[in-house]
């Protein structure tokens, strides 16, 4: 049997994309539901508010967080946890943010939900651990991990590549046999793990590729960007169109027969803009490119 949106919450780190989701997931199921029928319900002196919120026009207070929470009918850690988000999602300053984000953790360590994603989250802890889990078994060592450490780009301390292995042993990513090491069968990906997990990762391999487009020679790099105006539909095609080329990456990897160096792939699509009305694009004139 499917889980509800509210049985999901741990799985979301934004809360108005949680809202969005029970509002849809409610309407298919009661014919009856509605904006004014929720805020009747939570306590909302007017049926529109949530609509607001959702869209990002209005923000929740302290008060309007204890209606919500009623009209959802959460209770225990599920509430907790959506207050928790709210204060997140709302933080102004990155300290408040990174308090939020310890609280959403230590509910979301204590769910079910946790526990079945408990090795991806380990493995997004630090940016080098995935570094680490390759060359561990790729790179000529000997157990050294000072020697390992400065394989890496930039490099590591030798206590930090001691500890990266030992973490990726403990969660069954990396498995020890005598004096070398192999990486265990099973997949690990992103897909599935809520983006407040990855986070913090993905935006040091970010920085790490605008300091590679300043040092690296074009040999050594590939960074190109493109701007370009589309439709919704269109930006979804596109976005499917990256995680294909993804995974044929991915494939392309565990297909080459040897292995001299570990790269770095980050694929990004993101608005420039506000929404504006739809138009239809100016025909080409013949010539023009």
């Amino acid at each position: 049997m499917e889980m509800q949106i509210t049985e999901r919450i741990y799985e979301y780190d934004n809360y108005r994309f949680f809202l969005k989701d029970y509002f849809q997931e409610q309407k298919r199921c009661r014919a009856c539901f509605s904006f004014r029928f929720f805020a009747q319900r939570a306590g909302f002196a007017s049926s529109s508010f949530c609509a607001h919120v959702i869209d990002g026009k209005r923000n929740l207070s302290a008060d309007s967080i204890r209606k919500m929470i009623r009209g959802l009918k959460l209770s225990g850690k599920a509430a907790q946890y959506f207050e928790a988000l709210v204060s997140f999602n709302q933080a102004h300053t990155v300290e408040d943010r990174e308090h939020w984000f310890r609280v959403l953790e230590r509910l979301r360590k204590s769910t079910h939900f946790y526990k079945v994603n408990q090795k991806q989250y380990a493995y997004y802890d630090e940016w080098y651990y995935p570094v680490v889990r390759e060359l561990a078994v790729y790179g000529d060592w000997n157990g050294d991990y000072a020697k390992l450490g400065k394989m890496i780009t930039p490099p590591l301390s030798a206590d930090m590549v001691e500890n990266a292995v030992k973490v990726l042993i403990e969660i069954g990513l990396l498995i020890k046999e005598k004096d070398t090491f192999r990486q265990s069968s099973e997949a690990v990906t992103a897909e599935g793990v809520p983006s407040v997990v990855t986070r913090k990762t993905r935006k040091e391999f970010m920085l790490m590729a605008m300091t590679a487009a300043e040092t690296l020679g074009i040999d050594e790099r590939h960074i190109t960007s493109l701007t370009a105006a589309m439709s919704e539909s269109c930006y979804n095609e596109v976005t499917a169109m990256l995680d294909d080329v993804r995974k044929k990456i991915l494939e392309n990897a565990l297909d080459c027969p040897t292995v001299d160096r570990i790269y770095q792939f980050n694929f990004q699509a993101f608005p420039l803009s506000s929404r504006i009305p739809p138009h239809p694009r100016p025909q080409q004139q013949e010539g023009t490119q």
